[in-house]
């Protein structure tokens, strides 16, 4: 995988508790796997309200069509 070196800053005690968590040379690593299961939790997120969107129009175009699918079956 191609990295890219970027300079962030942190809270005092974020970093405080990353170093409790991550030796030195890992650190990277555990703040790459943190972002990528934030970014992952974000899309699920959205994707969860798209479906659900998703869901209201198709419910409100059934119930629109109901009618029509019931006036030739009497």
């Amino acid at each position: 995988m191609e990295t890219i070196r970027i300079n962030v800053s942190l809270p005092k005690e974020v970093f405080v508790e990353l170093s409790k968590e991550a030796a030195s040379r890992k650190r990277s690593q555990f703040i790459t796997e943190a972002i990528q299961r934030l970014l992952k939790e974000k899309r699920d997120q959205r994707l969860a309200v798209e479906y659900q969107e998703a869901g209201a129009e198709i419910r409100e175009i059934n119930k629109e069509l109901e009618g029509a699918v019931n006036d030739g079956l009497d």
